[in-house]
């Protein structure tokens, strides 16, 4: 097999590893320019998606400034597989005033929350978390009174590892890809 051949085959293999590690989340970034995706909840006033300066990234962001109650979104239909790790990761800002309240779940159990923070640049969150069942719930809820809090680019990311019949066959790609180079340069 020509050295080209072998090295295609190792880009191939390492992509199909990578595409395992894609974002679960639908909508993360919010660049549809609305909720699609995510399901509202409790007071939804003062709540939306626009563009500057509640963007951290991309064109759209998400805003939240429920008076009086707590409001904000879920999602439910992120798969998951039980028992395995995964990187739940967004970004959040705070323009301040109380007062006000964050919090933030996944499969139920708080990850994140605050009361009457001080305002706040974009600023990310990462927490490395476990799924209990085949479908797993992430959910941000806000109250901010006098202003707003804005969110951004969420990711849920697998933690697992390729089997060990998948990372050998990896690395005999590889091994086959250097042997064949090395001898084409010789």
């Amino acid at each position: 097999m020509k050295s080209s051949n072998l090295l295609v085959l190792g880009a191939l293999a390492l992509g199909a590893s990578q595409f395992a590690h894609a974002n679960l989340v639908t909508n993360p970034g919010f660049e549809t320019g609305n909720f699609s995706g995510w399901t509202q909840f409790g007071n939804t006033g003062f709540t939306g998606v626009t563009s500057s300066p509640y963007a951290h990234t991309g064109n759209f962001g998400a805003y939240f400034g429920a008076v009086g109650s707590v409001g904000g979104i879920y999602q439910q239909t992120l798969a998951t597989v039980p028992s395995s790790s995964y990187t739940f990761s967004f970004w959040l800002e705070n323009f301040g005033g109380t007062p006000s309240s964050a919090s933030v779940s996944w499969d139920g159990g708080t990850v994140l929350s605050l009361l009457n923070p001080s305002a706040f640049g974009y600023t990310q969150y990462s927490y490395s978390v476990v799924a209990s069942s085949a479908l797993t719930t992430i959910s941000f809820g806000f109250q901010q009174n006098p202003s707003f809090f804005g969110l951004d680019d969420i990711s849920v990311v697998s933690n697992h590892v390729p089997d060990g019949g998948n990372t050998v066959a990896l690395l005999g790609v590889g091994v086959l890809g250097v042997v064949a180079l090395r001898r084409k340069l010789a």
